[in-house]
């Protein structure tokens, strides 16, 4: 019968919050900026148009060989005069125009553009002439073109991270880093968003009960305990759904979004399964705890409150801790090494934000991996065992205190209470 009504308390908070309206929108709201940004860049692409722009030069090589780049711009041959290539841009014509000199085997570009221009990347227009003039140089010194292309041909230069683990050398590219740094990234924004909707909405579930005086009827038929878990069950499992949401959405879109060109070129050189094994690797350990510890506080502050108009000044620790792990955490995700975050990466406030980050980044072993893990598991049980407890004394005392003091009085009931038990 106790399991029985356990269930119904956890059915009750799941399909209530399942079913709100700011469920709804916290689903879709991702999902409807992801679909915007998707159209206006496809909307970009396809009514984007191509640079036209015109050469000033007398040497009928250069604008030839700067004639055969595709796409990056078109040339307007029929405009060959400084005078006439500015009245066209003037009147707009043109994007631009290049006026190309040459002196002493060496040819240099200026580039004129006005405020209103499409933009032109001239990188390629320098690479070009920088090819014109090695070939230049190269046929009067008497060069072959198998001498120039050894001369031109850049250094290869990799960059490969050492990790020593347990005494044994790994390897690890900076792809993979990099694809691991942003999953963290991924995973802390998440912990981030949850973490202050979940608090919110579990702090209010207690509170509006509460509030109502809808709680002593709802303790009369079961215990303090069955309510504490039965709320917080049913909050997470609503968090679960909205994941698993996010999972069925994006596989759903990503199977019909692969067909198009502007997608595929979207996710070139991007190893998706590379990226989903460092997000359900080790971050979704710090993720489970994260939301766990600040839900359990979040119950907790809940109940030191009578009215749901007092939630958003209880959770208000909270939510300061909250921003301070995610700052730590964006802050270890350009400095993992610095001893401020090595630091906070231990402490279970801001481990679900930090040590992503360091696992990313290779600045952690598996020991202080498995240590922090351990360390947030310890401390989510004490959480629970010290919310579970001051819950059961506080949950029906109504005062308009301030917090400290409505915590400080929780304590006082408790220990109280445990001395009449003993």
């Amino acid at each position: 019968m106790k399991v029985t009504k356990f269930w119904i308390i956890v059915w009750e908070v799941y399909k209530k919050n399942v079913r709100s309206m700011a469920f709804i929108l916290m689903v879709l709201s991702p999902i409807l900026i992801a679909a915007a940004a998707g159209g206006i860049a496809y909307f970009v692409s396809q009514t984007a148009t191509v640079p036209e722009i015109a050469i000033i030069s007398k040497n009928q090589q250069v604008i030839e060989a700067l004639s055969s780049s595709k796409g990056e711009y078109t040339l307007n041959k029929k405009i060959t005069t400084e005078k006439a290539a500015k009245e066209a841009l003037k009147k707009e014509d043109l994007a631009g125009y290049l006026i190309i000199e040459e002196k002493n085997d060496t040819i240099t570009g200026n580039y004129i553009q006005s405020t209103t221009s499409d933009a032109v990347d001239t990188t390629l227009i320098t690479q070009l002439l920088t090819a014109i003039q090695t070939n230049q140089v190269a046929s009067k010194l008497g060069l072959s073109q198998k001498d120039v292309a050894a001369l031109v041909t850049p250094a290869d230069v990799k960059t490969t991270t050492l990790k020593f683990e347990n005494g044994k050398e790994e390897t690890n590219q900076a792809t993979d880093a990099m694809i691991k740094r942003w999953s963290a990234y991924i995973v802390a924004f998440a912990i981030y968003m949850f973490t202050l909707y979940y608090s919110s909405i579990i702090a209010q579930e207690i509170a509006s009960e509460k509030g109502t005086r809808i709680m002593e009827i709802i303790l009369s038929s079961v215990s303090a305990t069955q309510h504490f878990f039965g709320k917080l069950v049913g909050i997470l499992l609503v968090c679960l759904t909205q994941i698993l949401s996010y999972a069925l959405i994006g596989t759903i879109v990503y199977q019909i979004g692969k067909s198009f060109d502007f997608m595929q070129e979207a996710l070139k050189g991007i190893d998706l399964f590379a990226l989903l094994k460092g997000l359900i690797g080790n971050s979704i350990v710090f993720f489970i705890f994260g939301i766990m510890i600040y839900s359990i506080l979040a119950a907790l502050l809940g109940s030191l409150v009578s009215k749901v108009e007092d939630v958003g000044k209880a959770i208000t620790p909270l939510t300061l801790l909250t921003l301070v792990g995610f700052f730590g955490g964006m802050y270890g995700f350009a400095t993992p090494n610095e001893p401020l975050v090595k630091i906070g990466s231990y402490v279970p406030f801001f481990t679900p934000f930090m040590m992503p980050f360091r696992i990313a980044s290779d600045t952690v072993n598996s020991t202080g991996v498995w240590a922090s893990i351990i360390i947030m598991a310890v401390f989510t049980m004490i959480c629970t065992y010290v919310s579970l407890t001051m819950y059961r004394s506080n949950v029906l005392i109504y005062s308009d205190t301030s917090l400290m003091k409505s915590l400080k009085r929780s304590w006082v009931i408790m220990r109280n209470e445990k001395t009449k038990q003993s």
